[in-house]
């Protein structure tokens, strides 16, 4: 048997439509911003699983497990609806005019500072939250294209690498 839900649970579900959670980059929203996927920080490992069992010879039972206590970096991924004549990165900050991945890594390798993303969510009781993400870098851009007759508008994405993250 479930226990039903208080008679307040609509306002305490978030809702994520009508401006109650932003993305920016740089310090500006994107613009037809509609996917924000972030992995977030995982324990830096060379095995992929950021722990190892220690299980010496003799023993039918693991004795330790060892981390590494590092976090690796996270990544975004992001979904922007295309524009006539400009390509989804061209949404962000400093990117227009670039054509492809390389002309993003030059741009922004030629930024002063390094580039930083933040999200903010505003519940309806306007008691701010979120996460800023440091260091960002557009590391991959989806310049390829899949034509769907079907579709009424074409969404491309492009992912973002972060080195960490703070509460804001």
């Amino acid at each position: 048997m479930t226990t039903p839900a208080p008679s307040d649970a609509v306002n305490n579900v978030r809702n994520l439509g009508s401006n109650y959670t932003m993305f920016q980059w740089a310090g500006r929203s994107i613009a037809y911003l509609e996917v924000v996927n972030d992995s977030g920080q995982r324990a830096l490992s060379s095995g992929g699983a950021g722990y190892e069992f220690i299980h010496p010879l003799g023993y039918t039972t693991p004795t330790d497990i060892v981390t590494s206590r590092v976090l690796d970096g996270g990544t975004i991924d992001l979904g922007i609806r295309q524009l006539w004549h400009y390509e989804v990165w061209e949404h962000l900050q400093g990117l227009t005019g670039a054509r492809t991945i390389t002309d993003i890594f030059r741009r922004l390798a030629g930024t002063p500072q390094y580039v930083t993303c933040t999200k903010i969510i505003t519940p309806p009781d306007g008691r701010r939250y979120g996460k800023t993400y440091h260091r960002c870098m557009v590391v991959d851009i989806q310049d390829g294209e899949t034509i769907n007759i079907g579709a009424l508008s074409v969404q491309k994405g492009l992912r973002v690498a972060y080195t960490h993250t703070t509460d804001l």
